[in-house]
């Protein structure tokens, strides 16, 4: 057997009744035993408390995720672990972020699935640096943390902002690392699917030593995820959608883009014939899905190392590093989708068609067909449209560089007094080089071309022509010459850095105040922390020069000065009480004082009742105060859009009278009888979106309560009641929402520009009266509330014939209510896809000798893709019916481990064991990640997949 093992059973792939039995053999030892001749136990500090105390449970739940139980799973990321327990969901995966150019390859952890940025990721009760590029926000990137070096993962399942200061609102991940290991132990793993790819290898060390007055333990490893591609499975090779057959019903049907190889111009392919649409038969179909990824590649390189050292009988000094760089390489979707009217010219905007009907790369039988429609060859092109296969498909290679140092000391100034005092500081930084793009400064001029006298067309520009100017000629496949591509093409270098600096000093110990129950606990303690966040997108991306949408920077910083108190009050033997409060003082959004009250309460030796009341905070981070604005034309509605003047529009009567207070728009209404926009120009509102610095911090309120109770000596339970509030949540504002706060007010206050107090919302119009531009930000828009229940049983059996375990993990969800704080109007999430009934795991285990098996299941309820109807179909945009659901799935894990020595293992394990296919969610639906046509946060998109590790101790 492995004698190294620090887990505590090694048949559970989320390990999280193991905290239940210890918890119980702790209370039975240090709660209900009386028996002065046993010697003290030592005091420890546990997850979700400051206080040293001799046993591991306190008011709020924690569960324990054990090292065997990363090993049996044959994870190479903790995320895949830890987001398939039914407390966690992943915030962004290999899969969900396919797609972005920022995110791509991030692994980062959600509880509650109340976003990442709420649950607060430590390391050895300490606080990582982000992994997220400071313009899209903060959380930990969970490729940092090499699992080889991890001891273990404890999950406190409420708020404890009074404790670990912002962001603990969904709770807690405490990931402890391995310490004074003796030795040298290797661990060499390989995986492959059943479809023959999505390989995976990895090569680890973890070496340590011990000597009479410390310990060092390091480990260095590396690993590689080949990833897949979207064509590497059937139910995402294409872009699909549902669409309507011939008798009305809801079928999957592929969808092809109406942005061809060859080239549209209107409602012709540009050699003049009619193009029939994205669901044209010929043989120019483009299919998008062929270039995405389905899950993204991800190589590692990892170091870590833990140093103790005594310095007297007295005082410990301590030292925490950890170094991680991963890339992701070759990570792309198709390419880009040009526009050359609206990309290049900006009509809207006022400006003129440079691309006529006349110009001379418009072939013959093209401009023969729009003079026939009326057109003239002074007229510009009613808008042309290509795929840019030329230029090849919109790379993103990302390289992420995280190096962490935390160091300290540990004071013990008398036998129930210690100091801690430690400084910690973290960087991760974003390299990312990013291919496919157009420069449209010199498109415009390429497109500009005159007869060469040879010929020939060239760039009318001379100096252009100088620069390597040639005609792009986009009327046809295959027309782009490589020439053209060298002059056009924009390669893009992108950079960011997100930097933590955090510095503590705590007190723990007993007061000189005995209670019934015994002394009373004190902990107490201050806390500096610094952040700091740049992002730097292309040169052209900032100045607006590229077909990507214009991006501007991020520079910004904030600090927060924190106070906190905790104490224990051992007011019986059997009942304990215990409360913390903590006052922060940000930079930005000034003070906030959160608070915890917990009840520990044994009426008998085998029960223990517990419950807890709690505020949390989340200040705002570096994305939503700083977040570079960045450039959008999703669609936004004008609420004066068809205004009549008889007043037939039915608009609200503050509405209509602030629309006829601007000029362009009484003067068009007078001139017309109405205000009603066209379809150019409802379509063509661009503006940004980014970070504000009048966003303020959102709060919640919290309660548990529950019981551990052991039924009989082999048999455990644990029931907890959970009820989260937050309020004032910090979201972006959708551009819609800005214009109708704006527009729904008394016309004294009215403002025209809408701007807010930090000048970065507002809206602009042209002359016509019709939006060019409307901006938003971040700001505190919504309330959230979630009701559930937690439920974790566990069962262990010994005979003569081996060992058997069972373990049962359950959480039902009650509700998941979003409130919207401007106009009060509530959706209940309950039953949507990432908000299921009801999640379980069930593992069963056996052991005999030298051989240990397990067979796991992970169930996942039926849910619908929306509760409010806000996907549809693709061919009519109708919301959908059938195909809104998705069906409950549960998936097969077995492994098998044969402890060859005490030093040596082998481990064989199968995921997915029956090659479960994902259900489907596709275009149109609210929660399928694109490109990949289904919803990776829960199910499984690789299949059957097969591992094999061996392990070695020196």
């Amino acid at each position: 057997m492995n004698t190294n093992s620090v887990s505590f059973h090694r048949c559970s792939l989320t390990f999280l009744s193991s905290a239940v039995l210890i918890a119980l053999n702790s209370l039975s030892t240090n709660v209900y035993a009386q028996d002065e001749a046993v010697e003290e136990v030592e005091r420890i500090e546990v997850t979700g408390s400051r206080i040293k105390r001799t046993d591991l449970e306190t008011p709020v739940p924690v569960t324990v995720i054990g090292r065997d139980d990363i090993l049996e799973t044959g994870a190479l990321n903790v995320a895949d672990v830890l987001n398939q327990t039914p407390v966690a969901i992943a915030g962004t995966d290999q899969s969900n972020s396919a797609f972005t150019t920022g995110s791509v390859g991030l692994n980062t952890t959600a509880l509650r699935n109340l976003g990442e940025s709420r649950t607060l990721v430590l390391v050895n009760g300490r606080r990582f640096v982000s992994g997220v590029s400071p313009s899209v926000g903060y959380a930990v990137d969970l490729n940092a943390i090499p699992a080889s070096m991890i001891e273990r993962i404890e999950i406190l399942k409420s708020a404890s902002s009074a404790v670990y200061g912002s962001d603990a609102v969904a709770g807690v991940v405490n990931i402890i690392t391995r310490k004074d290991f003796e030795g040298v132990e290797l661990n060499a793993q390989t995986g492959i699917s059943a479809e023959s790819d999505r390989e995976k290898y990895t090569v680890n060390m973890t070496a340590g030593n011990s000597w009479d007055t410390g310990s060092v333990t390091m480990a260095i490893g590396y690993d590689d995820d080949k990833g897949l591609k979207s064509s590497d499975r059937e139910f995402s090779e294409f872009d699909q959608a549902i669409v309507l057959d011939d008798d009305g019903n809801e079928v999957i049907g592929n969808i092809f883009s109406s942005f061809p190889p060859a080239g549209r111009v209107g409602g012709y392919n540009t050699d003049g014939t009619p193009f029939n649409g994205a669901s044209d038969d010929s043989g120019d179909r483009f299919n998008r899905a062929s270039y995405r990824q389905l899950v993204t590649p991800i190589e590692r390189k990892y170091a870590a190392l833990n140093i103790k050292q005594e310095v007297s009988d007295s005082l410990e000094m301590f030292t925490e590093v950890n170094w991680n760089t991963s890339k992701t390489n070759d990570s792309t979707i198709e390419p880009v989708p040009f526009d050359a009217i609206t990309d290049v010219y900006l009509p809207d905007r006022g400006g003129e068609v440079g691309l006529l009907v006349g110009n001379p790369m418009v072939p013959q039988g093209l401009r023969d067909a729009l003079i026939a429609d009326g057109l003239t060859l002074n007229d510009p092109l009613p808008g042309l449209v290509r795929r840019m296969v030329e230029f090849g498909p919109r790379s993103t290679d990302v390289e992420r560089d995280t190096i962490r140092i935390a160091s300290g000391f540990d004071w013990d100034i008398s036998d129930s007094w210690v100091v801690n005092a430690f400084i910690s500081w973290g960087k991760t930084d974003q390299r990312q080089e990013s291919g496919g793009q157009v420069n449209i400064e010199r498109t415009a001029l390429a497109f500009d071309v005159v007869d060469d006298g040879m010929g020939g067309l060239k760039c009318r520009n001379d100096l252009a022509v100088l620069q390597g100017c040639v005609p792009l000629d986009l009327f046809g496949a295959g027309t782009v010459t490589p020439e053209a591509v060298d002059y056009i093409k924009v390669p893009a270098k992108v950079f960011g850095q997100a930097e933590q600096f955090v510095t503590g000093a705590s007190i723990a110990g007993e007061l000189p105040f005995e209670l019934p129950g015994g002394y009373m606990g004190l902990a107490a303690g201050i806390e500096h922390r610094l952040e700091k966040g740049v992002f730097q997108p292309g040169d052209l991306a900032q100045t607006g020069a590229s077909s990507t949408n214009k991006s501007e920077p991020t520079d910004g910083s904030f600090y927060t000065n924190d106070v906190y108190a905790e104490v224990s009050l051992p007011i019986l033997d059997a009942l304990i009480v215990d409360a913390a409060a903590r006052y922060a003082d940000h930079e930005i959004v000034g003070g906030q004082t959160t608070w915890n009250l917990g009840l520990e309460f044994s009426p008998f030796d085998d029960l223990m009742l517990r419950t807890s009341f709690a505020t949390a905070v989340r200040t705002p981070n570096i994305a939503d105060l700083y977040g570079g604005r960045g450039e959008t034309f999703a669609n936004v509605s004008d609420p004066c859009n068809n205004l009549q003047a008889d007043g037939s529009d039915g608009l609200d009567a503050n509405v209509r009278a602030n629309c006829l207070s601007i000029p362009e728009i009484a003067a068009r209404v007078a001139a017309q009888g109405e205000f009603a926009l066209t379809q150019i120009e409802a379509q063509s509102t661009g503006g940004t979106i980014g970070g504000s610095t009048t966003v303020q911090e959102e709060t919640a309120d919290t309660f548990s309560a529950g019981f551990v109770w052991q039924i009989i000596d082999d048999l455990s339970m644990t029931v907890d009641y959970y009820d989260i509030s937050i309020e004032d949540a910090i979201a972006t504002t959708s551009r819609t929402t800005v214009l109708t706060r704006c527009f729904d007010v008394d016309p004294s206050t009215f403002d025209p520009t809408c701007t807010d107090p930090s000048g970065q919302i507002g809206a602009i119009r042209d002359a016509n009266g019709a939006l060019v531009e409307v901006n938003s930000g971040t700001s505190n828009e919504n309330n959230f509330d979630t009701q559930g229940i937690d439920f974790e049983l566990s069962y262990r059996l010994e005979t003569g014939v081996g060992d058997f375990t069972a373990d049962l993990v359950w959480n039902h969800l009650i509700e998941y209510i979003q409130t919207s704080i401007e106009d009060g109007s509530e959706i209940d999430f309950t039953g949507q896809v990432f908000t299921p009934e009801n999640r379980a795991n069930l593992n069963l285990g056996y052991e005999l000798d030298s051989w240990a098996f397990a067979w796991r299941m992970r169930y996942w309820d039926s849910s619908v893709d929306s509760v409010d109807g806000s996907n549809f179909n693709f061919t009519d945009f109708a919301a959908l019916e059938g195909a809104n659901v998705f069906p409950s799935v549960v998936y097969h894990d077995i492994f098998a481990t044969w402890y060859i020595t005490d030093a040596t293992n082998v481990t064989v394990n199968v995921r997915n064991l029956f090659d479960k296919q994902p259900p489907f969610a596709g275009q149109g639906f609210a929660s399928g990640g694109t490109g990949i046509n289904t919803v990776s946060e829960a199910y499984d998109v690789t299949g059957q997949y097969f591992q094999f590790s061996l392990t070695m101790q020196f």
